[in-house]
């Protein structure tokens, strides 16, 4: 927005933005797939499987022979693999109880758990040099990753020969395409994507309004914003298939939100980190002064943790209210 170009113009500014205003995140560029061409549910569920999995395996190659130019692949590798399992939730019903189905499943969760202790190293080392943390801890840091990148390696690998995941892509696809005449679920197959995506946005809208917060914990801050993760990749996914501007606002909203305790959650590993490599060292200066450090950071934590609780409450309760009402709307106009 560009700024007023008079003392006269500013002072006709409202003096406070809408709490749906409120959330300035940017949405993330995305392809519409079905808007414009009027495709069917599982026609546009074999478009997005196709580039989900592209794009994951671009991330998964590079995270395994780039890490440490650019750790920063790892992070998108992840990224990818939440998006591929959120888009075998959102469609699950097309591909039924299909044998490729469990085994990319499999193999996604089993990528997460192993790369969850190297995101969390790949973290602590960023911010290690503005957090004044001391070489020794970083050394250690950087040993454990090192030694962490193997099963990374090896889940790459096994996707990448010829019986792993290019086998599987041809018989999901082959699911998805099988579900239009098959007897279970013919109406969702069917029906139009726009329509469809508009309708399940509000399903899950209400979800997270269920879900919101009452504790200013770090645990159930943290499993918000888990639940608000795998929302956020959905509603990316359905906005692909609606271009619906409420479910942009519904991702810029819930970006905004991740954002905010996904910094909480640096900070809690960081205090959990250190006070294990504190316990870890010899009797010295460095392990009191590593000790100080860890508790600071504690306290720290739960007046964050407070002000994410008010935050979520005051700013974000009301933004969801909003859009819930707005698709609720929307969706009763296109029946």
């Amino acid at each position: 927005m560009s700024r007023p170009a008079s003392a006269a113009a500013a002072a006709k500014r409202p003096a406070r933005k809408s709490a749906e205003r409120q959330i300035s995140a940017k949405t993330p560029k995305v392809r519409v797939v079905a808007a414009e061409a009027s495709l069917t549910v599982w026609q546009a569920a074999r478009s997005l499987l196709k580039q989900e999995l592209k794009q994951f395996q671009k991330h998964l190659s590079k995270c395994a022979k780039r890490w440490q130019k650019k750790p920063d692949h790892l992070h998108q590798t992840r990224i990818s693999a939440r998006r591929l399992q959120q888009h075998l939730e959102l469609f699950g019903p097309l591909l039924g109880k299909n044998r490729s189905l469990r085994w990319l499943r499999k193999q996604l969760k089993s990528l997460l758990k192993a790369s969850s202790p190297a995101r969390d190293l790949d973290v602590l080392l960023h911010h290690s040099a503005a957090e004044k943390t001391s070489a020794a801890v970083c050394r250690q840091w950087r040993q454990q990753r090192r030694s962490l990148q193997k099963p990374i390696r090896e889940i790459q690998q096994r996707l990448s020969r010829q019986d792993g995941l290019k086998q599987h892509r041809r018989a999901l696809l082959k699911a998805i395409s099988q579900s239009a005449s098959r007897e279970s679920h013919p109406a969702l197959a069917n029906a139009p994507a726009s329509t469809w995506a508009v309708e399940q946005a509000t399903v899950r809208l209400a979800e997270l309004q269920t879900a919101l917060p009452t504790s200013s914990s770090s645990k159930a801050l943290h499993r918000f914003r888990l639940l608000v993760k795998q929302h956020r990749y959905q509603a990316e996914l359905l906005l692909q298939l609606s271009d619906d501007p409420i479910i942009q606002r519904l991702v810029q909203c819930l970006l905004q939100v991740q954002k905010q305790l996904g910094r909480l959650q640096d900070a809690v590993v960081a205090a959990r980190s250190l006070k294990k490599a504190a316990d870890g060292q010899k009797k010295s200066a460095g392990k009191k002064n590593s000790r100080q450090t860890a508790s600071e950071r504690t306290a720290g934590i739960a007046a964050q943790s407070t002000r994410l609780l008010t935050w979520l409450q005051s700013r974000i309760a009301p933004q969801l209210n909003s859009l819930a009402r707005r698709l609720r709307t929307a969706s009763g106009r296109r029946r």
